[in-house]
């Protein structure tokens, strides 16, 4: 069970690495980013998605547990980012982000008016997360139990990383809808009456 965790994680990151640095089109949308934005999304998710295969290599228990923190942020992060959005609306930053980036990519899923849909690139990574989640889940459990000595460290830090996703995806600055509502009556202002002349 160790080794087929090890093998997902590393396939995991560089499933990602590929697809967040080759131009892939249609498949993905990397032709819409800067290279600096490649980069900067590289760095980051090489960072978080690292950890899980260092610390099951160095069977380090601490870092065990801190990567299978990083890899439940990350589902919690790909659910933030995409199905929430996706059947709720996004905030206006992940719309302008979506729009430039993944409106054009291959998407097996209908669209809900202009919410952002999952793209097929991100499909496999959910897919892939969550097998690599579960499985690193089960031989971390096959090893030490389900005790995690850590917890007061790797999850306020986990559940903060998370929360910070959430609210830029589905939260941040959205703008309250200006559609009037049906179910309430119309009220039309007064006309402001002419002055007379004498």
């Amino acid at each position: 069970m160790f080794h087929l965790a090890l093998t997902l994680q590393m396939a995991h990151l560089l499933y990602n690495l590929v697809a967040t640095l080759v131009d892939l089109f249609p498949f993905n949308g990397v032709r819409f980013y800067s290279m600096r934005e490649r980069l900067a999304e590289a760095g980051v998710n090489f960072a978080i998605m690292a950890l899980p295969p260092i610390g099951f290599y160095l069977r380090s228990p601490f870092l065990m547990e801190a990567g299978l923190v990083c890899l439940f942020v990350l589902l919690a992060g790909e659910c933030s980012t995409w199905w929430i959005p996706y059947f709720f609306g996004p905030s206006p930053q992940w719309l302008a982000i979506y729009s430039r980036v993944h409106r054009e990519t291959i998407t097996p899923l209908p669209r809900r008016g202009t919410n952002p849909v999952p793209n097929l690139e991100h499909l496999i990574l959910m897919m892939l997360t969550l097998l690599t989640t579960v499985v690193s889940l089960l031989a971390y459990r096959s090893r030490y139990g389900l005790s995690f000595p850590h917890w007061w460290i790797t999850m306020p830090v986990g559940a903060f990383l998370a929360t910070g996703v959430f609210f830029q995806c589905c939260i941040g600055h959205k703008e309250p809808d200006q559609a009037p509502n049906p179910t309430l009556p119309s009220v039309t202002p007064p006309a402001a009456e002419e002055p007379r002349r004498p």
